[in-house]
């Protein structure tokens, strides 16, 4: 595996780039200890086949099906396909949803994506064959609750010119929305994998820091509340990755804190993705969005 470059010292965030059918078998276990950081994958998904999507996809998804969670905050405005109410926090509901509204969600927007890309795509095997190649062995399978309702399993996200994701981490175990499934995972950490399937013109890379949940004394604006981004910029290693259409990138998102820098130009950044961890007894790697 390419090490990415380096840009400050401290905590160093380790990362690392592969080439399309490059063996990477053990990186999630890499992942879980604290070995690596970031992988990013070339053409892990074919970019032609998704240039096929992503050329119709205004016709194919109108505005009006996007859903703004974020909307009342419109630097940070993210706009989603395959569900109404993410597995994160969001501007609208900043402790996260229910369990039972992410699952009404998850079952109001069941093949969305899937009838999007095709029967001929595959979306969901795609994304379960290419997660198997980090998963060291093991089977993937998406989440499902407790009465074996199923969850998301991954969503379209758009971000428009002139929108960012600020600096943040998605350790969620904590949030009401996952009392079933955290329990049933191992939480050192929780990990986003993502498929770029339109770069923007220009911004739009993903900055990861060396800054954890719980890096003592880690810089916070005074609401307590919010990072302060300037001095963790400041103060700290930082990674930028940039993806291609077809890339992949995973990241340990529940350790490291991460950002989005704005997009610029008049195409929007659009990006696949979820999360994923392995199960408690380390046997079997499980996901969702």
């Amino acid at each position: 595996m390419n090490a990415i470059s380096n840009e400050r010292a401290g905590r160093r965030v380790r990362g690392a780039e592969i080439a399309p059918e490059a063996a990477a078998a053990r990186a999630l276990d890499e992942i879980y200890a604290d070995e690596l950081d970031v992988l990013k994958v070339q053409r892990a998904m074919d970019p032609a086949a998704i240039g096929a999507i992503t050329s119709r996809l205004d016709a194919l998804a109108p505005a009006a099906q996007w859903a703004r969670p974020n909307s009342s905050m419109p630097v940070q405005d993210v706009q989603l396909l395959g569900a109404d109410a993410p597995a994160t926090p969001t501007y609208s509901a900043p402790r996260g949803v229910t369990l039972e509204a992410y699952l009404d969600s998850a079952q109001r927007h069941e093949g969305d994506l899937e009838r999007l890309f095709g029967p001929g795509f595959d979306l969901v095997g795609r994304i379960e064959r290419t997660l198997a190649r980090f998963a060291g062995g093991r089977p993937v399978r998406l989440a499902r609750s407790a009465d074996g309702r199923a969850y998301a399993p991954c969503t379209l996200r758009r971000m428009a010119p002139g929108t960012a994701i600020a600096i943040h981490h998605d350790y969620h175990y904590d949030l009401a929305l996952y009392r079933e499934l955290g329990p049933m995972l191992d939480r050192r950490t929780l990990v986003s994998y993502v498929f770029t399937l339109q770069r923007a013109e220009s911004g739009g890379g993903l900055d990861v820091y060396g800054v954890t949940p719980t890096t003592p004394d880690a810089p916070k604006l005074p609401n307590g509340f919010q990072w302060d981004a300037a001095a963790i910029e400041a103060r700290y290693d930082r990674r930028r990755v940039d993806c291609d259409v077809g890339d992949l990138f995973l990241l340990a998102a529940g350790r490291c804190l991460h950002s989005v820098a704005k997009v610029e130009g008049p195409r929007p950044r659009i990006t696949l993705g979820g999360f994923l961890a392995l199960d408690k007894a380390g046997d079997a790697v499980v996901y969702w969005s």
